[in-house]
């Protein structure tokens, strides 16, 4: 071992320098850079930090008209954030870590199991939209007219087993993210986080009871669909108003009410994603 540290192992042959020194010269292999496991942790609060921040501004921006139409596109980035972020999470050294993975995971499917379903429905009720029409004759029904039909009403089964397929893994992929955040807020210590799970699931529970009773009026007729004539009053304005102006044209008070559910909706989403991104934001630089 002198040999090999002494300035005179500089005058040996290669050959010699490695039959007195042996293994200890062995070069060890190159290794790929390994980013620290608790780097992941950093990574993934900061990612849902701004998957929140995106789900505040998405939210916002429903409430103003024509620029609201981008909300949409707002919402499908806040959810890539929302992966990302649990799997991150998923990887770091939490004991709950398993657990956010996991949520990740069902938000994954989630998304593949909603492409398939919608995919499927929109076709089955195209054919039904057709056949509808061929059948009430040569004048141009209203959507009233159709959906009420018998062409229509044959599939009624099978367009709520395929929509109750459509919301069953959402819901669950949205129900982990609810518990998981609230575990997270025991974890880092951010009780806001709680908050925002709870708000969270205040507006999952509205959104779907109002969808519910909704969906339940127009099938059997308390309100009814909008005619070319109520339409066309708004002129280019129906587009970006469209949703409110469903609500207050067709459906009266009652839509007035639905209305104001909507509102509520959307700041619960708001308040919720804010709490969310603070209680991130607190968990990283406090």
């Amino acid at each position: 071992m002198f040999l090999c540290t002494n300035s005179r192992a500089e005058q040996l042959s290669d050959a010699e320098l490695l039959q007195r020194c042996g293994s200890n010269l062995n070069a060890s292999p190159a290794q790929a850079p390994v980013v620290p496991v608790s780097d992941q942790r950093l990574r993934g609060l900061d990612n849902l930090k701004w998957s929140f921040l995106l789900f505040m501004i998405g939210g916002a921006l429903t409430f103003v008209p024509l620029i609201g139409l981008i909300s949409g596109l707002v919402y499908i980035v806040a959810l890539v954030f929302l992966i990302v972020g649990w799997r991150n999470l998923g990887r770091s050294t939490l004991a709950e870590a398993q657990r956010y993975k996991s949520t990740g995971s069902w938000l994954i499917y989630s998304i593949v199991v909603a492409v398939v379903v919608a995919v499927i429905g929109i076709v089955i009720v195209s054919i039904q939209l057709v056949s509808a029409e061929l059948a009430l004759g040569s004048t141009r029904p209203s959507f009233q007219a159709i959906f009420q039909s018998e062409a229509f009403r044959n599939l009624e089964g099978e367009i709520f087993a395929l929509t109750g397929a459509a919301l069953v893994v959402p819901l669950v992929a949205w129900y982990r993210v609810i518990t998981s955040l609230m575990r997270l807020a025991d974890e880092v210590s951010q009780p806001r986080l709680r908050t925002a799970g709870w708000l969270l699931l205040t507006f999952v529970l509205i959104g779907l009871g109002s969808s519910a009773v909704l969906s339940a009026m127009f099938y059997t007729g308390v309100i009814s669909f909008p005619t070319s004539t109520t339409t066309g009053g708004l002129g280019v304005f129906y587009a970006p108003y469209s949703s409110y102006y469903f609500y207050l044209s067709f459906a009266g008070y009652v839509g007035v009410a639905f209305l104001v559910i909507s509102f509520v909706g959307e700041g619960l989403l708001i308040l919720a994603s804010y709490l969310g991104y603070k209680g991130l934001k607190g968990a990283l630089y406090g």
